[in-house]
């Protein structure tokens, strides 16, 4: 999965129109998915977020990544996609509480010094993380 293609929603601010003709751009190329970042985690954007996922399985992402960067609400988890319930930096992500995340949410934390990676990495095991990345700045 390191080919994904990426969208930015703006918590629900971007016309979803414009969104779709971006991911219709982007689907000429080869990717192994998409990763729709900053999508609105919450009831009223759930409706353009799920025309997104529709949209994307058609044009044939194979992955399709929503990254709200919290926890979101349950309606997302009945879309076919994977969710990050974090994206923050590390000192945030050592005082979050998990809650709202199921296990197999990702998690993405910048901010982690070289020395500190392994307990980064073992911490997102034990909030039963799917995946996740753990990067010393915020690359995605």
């Amino acid at each position: 999965m390191d080919r994904l293609a990426k969208i930015n929603l703006a918590y629900g601010e971007r016309p979803i129109a414009d969104a779709l003709d971006a991911m219709e751009r982007l689907a000429a190329r080869p990717h192994d998915g998409i990763f729709l970042d900053r999508v609105p985690g919450d009831r009223a954007g759930l409706g353009g977020v799920a025309l997104a996922v529709r949209v994307a399985r058609r044009l044939g992402f194979g992955v399709v990544l929503l990254n709200p960067g919290r926890p979101v609400d349950p309606g997302y988890r009945e879309l076919d996609a994977a969710i990050c319930a974090f994206d923050g930096d590390w000192a945030e992500y050592q005082r979050w509480s998990g809650e709202g995340a199921v296990p197999g949410d990702g998690h993405l934390v910048y901010g982690v010094p070289a020395a500190q990676a392994d307990t980064a990495r073992k911490m997102m095991a034990w909030r039963g993380a799917g995946f996740g990345v753990v990067a010393e700045t915020r690359t995605w």
